[in-house]
């Protein structure tokens, strides 16, 4: 197939036509031109990408104009991209100047050279009502026409980026907020991507950003085929909340659910993992709207996090993703314990008597010297 769309595809350069269909009585003519590896750039197209197939570990290859000048990986104008590997060379050209082009070099005879004015970024759309903390699963592919661009068309390391941009900004703040970077797509067959290499891209995205009116816009970032695709969406705030009860004296305990009316109650589902003050690891799950949690025996820091899985009234189903939280269980008071605030109080009750006894006795002590040194000074007048 990938081969079909090739030969299509340089049919179009050679005909100076915009349609992709072979044209059978020019056969000999065009797999002259291949072996050539000349190419015709008709007049109406803007822009163009050239993938090109060489032999392993051989030099980029030399691109020269109708005009007879070079272009060259490392030497060519700022319009035109141009990335190599061992083996390959997929060069974009803006506004190419029509007339024949040739590209020199170790071109292997059996793939040549690929020509594609039109690629698209096709995504698949967001939810119009979208919530904060929200995980989205998007895929992603670059297609000419109805035909999805994969390895096979010198795309590997094909990789796109998820951003929110504010729209609502600040006419009074000195500066922009910069755009969120919420996912990656990538085709390496990791995560939620299936296949590797098959030319569809698949992206988690979690929405952790406040609620506000953002432009969500998809990015490819190869620096060669540069594609966007944009939406713009609304965020509103996190519809759920968690709260956690007090351990009893058993060290019973549980979370409870609070969701909004935009989600249906009884679709509730929490999972997560709840982390003790000894580090042991605790997979929690269940329904509803009350949460049983293992018994809190040991008092110190209970780390958790999850996510939620609910179905709102639009019978649209929601994932989101729950952040960290710390509870602090305090230790059980005993009955000894219970007893210490009174004799903390008789403690300082004597230490408040014990100072005032001391300042009276200083008081007392400083009114008896002065006393007598007014005796011994009159005795002193009298004897004088």
């Amino acid at each position: 197939m990938a081969q079909l769309i090739s030969r299509s595809l340089l049919t179009v350069c050679l005909s100076l036509s915009l349609l992709f269909t072979a044209l059978s009585s020019h056969a000999s003519e065009q797999s002259a031109r291949w072996l050539s590896n000349t190419f015709r750039i008709d007049p109406s197209i803007s822009s163009l990408t050239l993938l090109i197939e060489r032999e392993p570990n051989s030099a980029p290859v030399v691109l020269i104009r109708p005009d007879g000048s070079k272009y060259y990986q490392h030497s060519h104008p700022n319009h035109i991209s141009w990335v190599s590997t061992h083996d390959r060379d997929v060069i974009t050209l803006w506004q190419p100047e029509p007339g024949p082009w040739q590209a020199t070099g170790k071109v292997t005879p059996k793939r040549g050279i690929t020509l594609v004015s039109e690629f698209e970024l096709a995504l698949s759309p967001l939810a119009e009502r979208l919530y904060q903390q929200e995980i989205l699963k998007l895929d992603a592919e670059l297609r000419h026409g109805a035909t999805r661009l994969d390895a096979n068309f010198y795309l590997q390391d094909l990789a796109l980026q998820a951003q929110l941009i504010n729209l609502r900004i600040d006419p009074d703040a000195q500066f922009a907020p910069a755009p969120v970077v919420v996912g990656e797509f990538k085709d390496d067959g990791v995560g939620l991507d299936a296949i590797p290499n098959d030319g569809k891209l698949t992206a988690q995205v979690i929405l952790d950003i406040l609620p506000g009116e953002y432009l969500f816009q998809s990015e490819i970032s190869n620096q060669v085929l540069a594609r966007t695709k944009e939406q713009q969406v609304m965020i509103y705030p996190m519809p759920l909340k968690l709260s956690f009860a007090k351990p009893d004296e058993q060290g019973q305990w549980h979370i409870t659910v609070t969701a909004d009316h935009e989600l249906i109650a009884s679709s509730l589902i929490i999972t997560g993992e709840l982390v003790t003050p000894s580090q042991q690891r605790i997979p929690i799950s269940g329904t509803g709207t009350r949460i049983s949690l293992p018994d809190a025996l040991e008092p110190g820091n209970y780390y958790w996090q999850g996510r939620a899985f609910a179905t709102n009234q639009e019978d649209r189903e929601i994932q989101l993703e729950l952040v960290e939280q710390v509870i602090r269980v305090s230790p059980a008071v005993t009955a000894s314990e219970e007893l210490s605030p009174v004799k903390d109080s008789n403690t300082l009750t004597y230490s408040i008597a014990g100072v005032i006894l001391l300042l009276v006795l200083a008081l007392i002590g400083w009114i008896l010297r002065k006393r007598a040194a007014k005796k011994r000074l009159n005795r002193d007048k009298t004897l004088s």
